[in-house]
């Protein structure tokens, strides 16, 4: 009996610390979607395997999605090198501008969670420079968001309509963007009059109907892989998102509370700012 739980201590005294060594204790993420690559684009469910290619030609209509590339740096305390962030929320803000002359803005979000990102080891800080998140459109949303009626849904197309995309990142559900970088991309020219700085912190019960989704809510879901990092929870709903649009009396559309200007010192006042979580040279210090 001693023999079987002697290597089972060791394993416990000398395995824990080395595990712990795998997960990022600090993290920043930086958004790094351009306007030229900031675009809605088609997946069709591949067909194969529930019908033949003609049946299902009439029966599945185009999911939509946005790809949201960003960067992302771990850091341990010690020397540690980390391989992984445990967990990261990306919060997706995604502005359509819609109508006969583009002048209705629909406004959606979507917080998703991603879990067990790999990292590449460096000394001092490891990364990864190539991840990417996504919200995902069902046929039926895309259909309400371009106003079609039911009969077209299967030629809806939603290319061209995004106009702005914003994203907030959160590590330990602390804010962990970078500083002093952008966290939207206005994709249409025209939004830099009509969407002030802080946009997407705009409030409006007023929606559509309309949902974005995380790949664990498609039909998708067991293929993310390579393309994105898995979701928490990998296949199911996920919960934060909601759905903002113009009230049914207006004609203009969204407008952004941060688009006007306010006579409200208070509201004028600078938020205050949560600095990230990658820890700073005297940060060190104090938890010494």
């Amino acid at each position: 009996m001693k023999r079987i739980f002697l290597p089972i201590a060791v394993a416990a005294l000398f395995g824990l610390p080395q595990a712990g060594a795998l997960s990022a204790d600090y993290a920043q993420a930086e958004l790094t979607l351009k306007p030229s690559d900031a675009q809605v684009e088609q997946v069709v469910p591949r067909t194969e395997y529930f019908a033949t290619r003609d049946t299902a030609k009439n029966i599945n209509p185009a999911w939509h999605f946005v790809r949201i590339p960003y960067t992302l740096q771990g850091k341990s305390r010690g020397d540690k090198t980390p391989l992984y962030v445990d967990e990261l929320k990306v919060h997706a803000y995604l502005v359509f501008a819609v109508g006969k002359d583009g002048d209705k803005l629909i406004l959606l979000d979507k917080e998703i969670t991603y879990v067990n990102i790999p990292l590449t080891p460096k000394s001092g800080m490891s990364e990864n420079k190539n991840v990417q998140a996504a919200v995902f459109i069902s046929p039926s949303d895309a259909a309400r968001i371009c106003g079609n009626g039911s009969s077209k849904v299967d030629k809806v197309d939603l290319s061209g309509k995004l106009a702005a995309v914003a994203v907030e990142f959160k590590f330990k559900d602390a804010d962990c963007g970078k500083p002093d970088t952008d966290a939207d991309v206005l994709v249409d020219k025209k939004m830099k009059n009509k969407l002030k700085k802080g946009w997407w912190k705009k409030e409006d019960k007023a929606g559509i109907g309309v949902s974005l989704r995380a790949i664990s809510e498609t039909p998708f879901a067991p293929f993310y892989a390579p393309a994105f990092p898995p979701t928490s929870p990998l296949y199911g709903e996920a919960t934060g998102s909601s759905s903002y649009s113009s009230s049914s009396t207006g004609s203009t559309g969204y407008t952004p509370s941060a688009a006007t200007e306010s006579t409200d010192t208070a509201a004028d006042a600078p938020a205050e700012t949560t600095e990230p979580v990658v820890p700073t040279k005297k940060s060190k210090k104090r938890r010494k």
